[in-house]
């Protein structure tokens, strides 16, 4: 079994059990998801983006909501997940993939203008080549934006993270790969980074 199929198998048993409810319990512990929205929502440069990791769909309706005109869609690894998010964004398109080698500039047919990863950069089983692959996917000009927990949410959380396969992303990883702009949430439990192509 490879790596993808093996990873593909962990995620598909994981969401099965707990998608339905996946929004209301994350709800408490993803922070800083809705003030990258926000920060996407206040800038009119872009009219398409692409989530990688879309899970259920939370973050692509809220910008639909908000932005109905732009084209959004998203790469999942999850089969479970990416049905959910298609029932739950109709007007997406979804495509199966991995963050890795996924072709991110075929969702939409063009290479996005916004590259979106929330909470997934620390599921990955290769950040590196997952941060390359979105890079290398965005429109000239286009923008990849990040939030994750950081370091010291992977620190207290180590335990609970590392049952999911959760690895608290780190600074150098980010700075290493050229992020142009990265903050971190009160406490450094989150931390926000941007990187522009």
């Amino acid at each position: 079994m490879t790596w993808e199929a093996d990873h593909r198998a962990f995620l598909d048993r994981y969401y099965r059990l707990t998608h339905h409810v996946y929004d209301a319990s994350r709800k408490y512990f993803l922070f800083g998801r809705d003030r990258v929205l926000d920060r996407l929502l206040a800038s009119d440069d872009w009219t398409t983006l692409v989530e990688v990791g879309p899970g259920t769909g939370r973050n692509l309706a809220r910008l639909h909501r908000r932005r109905p005109e732009a084209a959004l869609g998203g790469l999942e690894a999850s089969e479970v997940m990416r049905a959910h998010a298609l029932r739950r964004c109709p007007w997406a398109r979804i495509d199966a993939g991995f963050a890795e080698d996924g072709d991110i500039g075929a969702v939409l047919g063009a290479p996005p203008q916004r590259i979106l990863m929330s909470y997934c950069l620390s599921m990955f089983v290769d950040k590196d080549r997952a941060i390359d692959n979105a890079l290398r996917h965005l429109a000239p000009g286009g923008e990849l934006w990040v939030v994750d927990f950081s370091e010291l949410a992977g620190w207290a959380m180590r335990p609970f993270l590392s049952a999911f396969h959760v690895e608290a992303v780190p600074n150098d990883l980010l700075h290493r790969h050229g992020a142009d702009h990265v903050e971190h949430g009160p406490l450094r439990y989150y931390v926000v980074a941007r990187f522009t192509a």
